[in-house]
């Protein structure tokens, strides 16, 4: 009876174990970026965005992250078409996203990755000029994190993004780059 007790505490402390160690790999993070899209022809759309993610899994080098994206675009198209005439592609909108991450340790509490992700959006009009009131958000880019303490980090990334429709025939888009600031905390 005495080894049945010591077997099942064993296995006991062992499962607390590793509910705490899961416990502590939920994270959430919220990021705030600011994307120019000056650096391209025919598009100067600039994005304030905000993501809001939850981890979903980690494997120890990539991570699955869900949340939501909120943007507020300001700026103009000219397409060709048109000899270069401004077109207001304003808009606000909000939408379900994922992210992929892939992070290293590189030395003490600094860690060095690249996220991808995606965004469905839904926006108050058509944005932009001549497109639909939906579309696409996706981004890629390095991220540097400073892990401060056990529980809570800070991150600096740089992304290159695109915005379209998704349609094949009519899809207009246009891209950005710009740098983003993160704030990580684990459970």
């Amino acid at each position: 009876m005495k080894k049945f007790l010591s077997v099942l505490t064993l296995f006991l402390m062992s499962m607390n174990v590793a509910s705490a160690e899961e416990n502590f790999e939920n994270a959430n993070e919220i990021q705030f970026e600011y994307l120019d899209g000056g650096a391209f022809s025919q598009r100067n759309v600039n994005n304030y965005n905000v993501h809001y993610f939850e981890k979903v899994t980690d494997n120890g080098v990539i991570s699955y992250w869900r949340g939501l994206t909120f943007t507020r675009a300001l700026g103009y198209t000219n397409p060709r078409k048109d000899g270069g005439v401004h077109h207001d592609s304003q808009g606000v909108g909000l939408g379900a996203a994922f992210m992929l991450r892939w992070d290293k340790k590189v030395s003490g509490k600094f860690h060095a990755g690249a996220d991808f992700t995606g965004s469905f959006m839904l926006y108050n009009k058509a944005h932009p000029y001549d497109g639909r009131a939906y579309g696409f958000l996706w981004r890629l880019g390095p991220r540097l994190t400073w892990q401060f303490r056990d529980t809570d980090s800070i991150s600096v990334g740089y992304s290159i993004s695109h915005f379209s429709n998704g349609l094949r025939k009519h899809n207009p888009g246009y891209n950005t780059l710009g740098f983003s600031v993160g704030y990580t905390h684990h459970f």
